[in-house]
């Protein structure tokens, strides 16, 4: 049936080229699958929601500390929960409401926020670190971030104020003074 003849040098060289050119092969693209999921990964990056809940003071006429919710990613992001704890209903200005608890479905958009106000009296009255959680979906993605708030950081830092006489030229003194610092 089959007659086998002994392979010549020409032949065995051939064969060699083959199982070379073949393994070559597969490991450009095996480099290439891992360097299209890298790059696919790098790219998910880049262009994901990062929702960030950070603190502010400002100090118009008085001291007021704000909590914001700012999305910095370069897409939208769907809030699937914000957990806090302590419970911000104790810090609140209003017991009836308690900041960020409605935003279950709500969506942010990129460089959007969300500011609310908490009794400072409340807030600096006993130390407190406030940790939040909170959980968004993006692209079919879900996320969860997880942030500390210290207000302590914000309560030493103290600014100097130029006014003027007279209440009102002295809030819109202070409020403009705020400004150019926020900016700095």
């Amino acid at each position: 049936m089959f007659s086998f003849s002994p392979l010549t040098t020409t032949n065995i060289i051939e064969i060699l080229g083959i199982i070379f050119s073949s393994i070559a092969s597969l490991i450009a693209i095996i480099i290439s699958v891992k360097t299209l999921k890298q790059n696919s990964k790098m790219i998910e990056e880049s262009t994901r929601p990062y929702l960030v809940i950070y603190q502010a003071l400002t100090n118009f006429q008085m001291p007021t500390y704000y909590l914001i919710l700012k999305n910095y990613g370069q897409s939208g992001a769907t809030i699937c929960s914000i957990d806090c704890s302590p419970n911000l209903v104790d810090y609140s200005l209003c017991n009836s409401h308690v900041p960020f608890s409605n935003f279950r479905n709500e969506t942010i958009a990129p460089d959007q926020s969300f500011v609310c106000s908490l009794d400072r009296k409340k807030v600096f009255t006993q130390p407190v670190t406030f940790h939040f959680t909170i959980t968004y979906t993006a692209n079919g993605h879900l996320y969860s971030d997880s942030f500390s708030i210290n207000p302590d950081v914000t309560a030493n830092m103290v600014q100097t104020r130029a006014s003027t006489p007279g209440e009102e030229l002295k809030i819109m003194s202070f409020a403009l003074q705020d400004l150019v610092e926020k900016h700095l």
